[in-house]
């Protein structure tokens, strides 16, 4: 499928999992924020947003990839790297869990002007449920009316589906891999019955960058992170991977599938891998150790810059 090539993505981490002064930067690459050069405390919380700015020719297009837990990080966060919610064109829901859409409501009431498009996959509104040890949590509801009422534009898609014109939402992810597999405690309701989620609502937002090759944007990756590149790469037909980015969602599954994965992305030989949010402790030590070069943890206020050449 082609998609256009861009001159550059930069991605801003408005909420993550963390937040690290220490964490190092990468001058052109990777910049880390200054606390004490910002108007006000950035907040970390257990959910994703991330603003992406896409440049085509000159033109600069912004995307709100996910909108966080709750209201609280995303607007907090949003003033303290001081952007406009009205600068955003279009919002992308990774997948239907309420940590990457808790914010979106009031996102959306807040703003002015016309339509929002709203890029999300028609299983999204399904209702989710989550069985720990200590019982049952859920089910969380996107809700579709509510989205409607917020002036939106609902793009909804079940295959690949282009973003603005300009960037590719994978549509279900197609499982290539043997080991990266849901995990059992995620559940779903289809029709009142309760199955297992396999996360055919969970998609990558994929770009081209000119002569850097795919930039590849997952929020939790429960299909897999190595599956989600490789049906990029499939999609597009561009083997190289410049940036690989998002939740990976590791710990949880144990040892045997971060080490299967760590090996995946070694294949996949991107140029940086920046993890955080679901990945866990214990992955993000593995991967820190397995890419001393090319490994970095994704930070609040973190903003990634692929630049063509």
């Amino acid at each position: 499928m082609h998609i256009p090539t861009l001159q550059s993505v930069t991605v801003e981490i408005l909420v993550d999992n963390f937040f690290d002064v220490f964490e190092p930067s990468r001058p052109g690459i990777v910049e880390r924020v200054v606390p004490g050069r910002l108007k006000k405390p950035l907040l970390a919380a257990h959910g994703l947003a991330y603003l992406i700015t896409l440049n085509q020719q000159g033109k600069l297009t912004r995307i709100l990839m996910d909108a966080a837990n709750s209201p609280l990080p995303l607007f907090n966060n949003l003033e303290a790297l001081e952007h406009g919610l009205d600068e955003i064109d279009a919002v992308v829901v990774s997948h239907g869990h309420p940590d990457h859409y808790g914010g979106l409501y009031e996102f959306l009431g807040k703003r002015s002007g016309g339509p929002l498009p709203v890029y999300l996959h028609r299983d999204v509104f399904l209702p989710k449920v989550l069985v720990t040890p200590r019982g049952r949590i859920g089910p969380w509801v996107l809700n579709l009316d509510q989205l409607t009422a917020a002036n939106v534009k609902s793009c909804e898609n079940e295959g690949p589906q282009l973003v603005m014109d300009q960037v590719l939402l994978t549509g279900t992810v197609e499982a290539t891999t043997d080991y990266e597999k849901p995990l059992p405690s995620f559940r779903r309701k289809v029709n009142g019955q309760d199955e297992q989620d396999l996360f055919p609502d969970e998609q990558a937002l994929v770009a081209v960058v000119e002569g850097r090759g795919l930039v590849v944007i997952g929020g939790c990756s429960h299909p897999g992170i190595v599956n989600m590149v490789k049906y990029a790469q499939k999609l597009t037909g561009v083997q190289k991977v410049s940036l690989v980015l998002g939740g990976f969602h590791l710990t949880p599954g144990g040892d045997e599938l971060i080490k299967h994965t760590i090996q995946g992305l070694k294949d996949l030989n991107p140029e940086l891998i920046m993890a955080g949010h679901c990945t866990g402790f214990r992955a993000l030590t593995k991967l820190a150790a397995a890419f001393p070069d090319n490994f970095m943890v994704s930070c609040v206020g973190t903003k990634v810059m692929v630049v063509g050449g």
